[in-house]
């Protein structure tokens, strides 16, 4: 069988890292051949023969279609866009929700497509309540199973190359005696909660000497980070393979996820497949993995993404004092913390939220 595949495949963003794992998975399933396209591809481009498509992420690729789809003076040719639709077997939409509602103008783009897939059981809700017509499926993302599998990788001789970064903020844990919490930032600070973990961490520094805030970034020394360097956090900037990845959660005590309304926050869910707490909003697509011991309560109602045109809806930040109360439980009762993670790691994480299982599921969505 085959297929094809179109994602941002040279433009790396989010989306990218995902796609390539449902593809590197895909190809290990009854020798299944994946074609890969370009976002960019999929409106100019026409198979020889009918294919289904998995088109990721659908809205904008879709509005890319479309887009082409247009006469000299800019208007719809349905007839161009009928023959193109017609030259494929099935379109198969991937797509997120950062808030709790689709504007029109996505769910039209949605409805283009024959099936449509998303991450998480609230973006499901939301989906439907926004006016998707077709039928919608849930696909959650997922770790490599080595993810829960690998030992503390402090612990055993290193398998591959690491950055000295790494090395130097082991080094400050253990001479220094400090717990490590672990804050991902790539962009959008205020979806992501910023301001809050800013306060969050202020409060808990008046209260306690021994813990410090590491923030991941993708360049170095972002405005946000200044706004913390008084009180001692640490910048780690750049890209980060897999196992690098793995090395830092194994470094981190607490990784905060106190996203308004963004995605899947997939940085959670590698947290908790590493044994590591990853305290959460109650509210968000993340509470599919989140166990309720993990959770902050929602505070004010706020629109994660002002003037998006395809997120339009609202989302919650959390409550800073209710996020200084439960971090400060956790520190303070680690070893029963970490003990009813590893239950639910094992029991409940490693049974659905791994790429292999997902593609599997994957497979069966697309060829049902």
């Amino acid at each position: 069988m085959e297929l094809f595949y179109t994602y941002p495949k040279f433009h790396r963003v989010s989306f990218t890292l995902i796609a390539q794992k449902h593809i590197e998975y895909l190809r290990k399933i009854n020798g299944l051949k994946v074609y890969e396209l370009d976002e960019l591809l999929l409106p100019t481009f026409v198979p020889v023969s009918k294919k289904k498509v998995i088109i990721h992420p659908a809205i904008f690729i879709m509005h890319k279609v479309i887009q082409s789809r247009t006469d000299y003076f800019g208007r719809f040719r349905k007839d161009y866009y009928d023959w193109w639709r017609k030259n494929w077997d099935e379109l198969i939409g991937i797509d997120v929700c950062d808030s709790d509602r689709l504007s029109q103008f996505a769910v039209d783009l949605l409805n283009l497509t024959d099936k449509v897939i998303t991450h998480s059981s609230l973006c499901v809700d939301v989906y439907k309540k926004s006016g998707v017509k077709k039928k919608i499926y849930l696909l959650p993302h997922g770790v490599d199973p080595e993810w829960y599998e690998l030992p503390n990788t402090w612990e055993i001789v290193p398998a591959a190359k690491a950055s000295p970064s790494l090395m130097n903020i082991y080094l400050y844990k253990i001479r220094k005696n400090k717990k490590i919490l672990l804050y991902w930032l790539w962009h959008s600070a205020d979806r992501k909660g910023w301001n809050e973990v800013r306060e969050t961490y202020r409060r808990l520094r008046k209260e306690r000497n021994d813990i410090v805030l590491v923030i991941k970034s993708g360049a170095p020394n972002p405005v946000e980070y200044q706004q913390v360097m008084d009180l001692g956090a640490i910048n780690l900037y750049g890209w980060l393979s897999d196992y690098e990845k793995i090395m830092l959660y194994d470094l981190a005590d607490i990784v905060l996820n106190f996203s308004r309304g963004g995605g899947f926050e997939h940085c959670c869910l590698e947290a908790l497949a590493r044994g590591v707490p990853c305290v959460a909003n109650e509210w968000g697509s993340w509470t599919d993995y989140v166990p309720e011991f993990l959770r902050i309560k929602k505070g004010r109602r706020v629109k994660p993404l002002p003037n998006n045109i395809v997120h339009v809806g609202y989302g919650y930040t959390v409550v800073v004092d209710h996020a200084v109360e439960k971090i400060n439980d956790i520190l303070d009762n680690y070893e029963e913390y970490k003990k009813k993670l590893e239950e639910y790691r094992v029991k409940t994480l490693s049974k659905t939220f791994r790429w292999d299982i997902i593609a599997w599921k994957l497979y069966n969505i697309v060829f049902s």
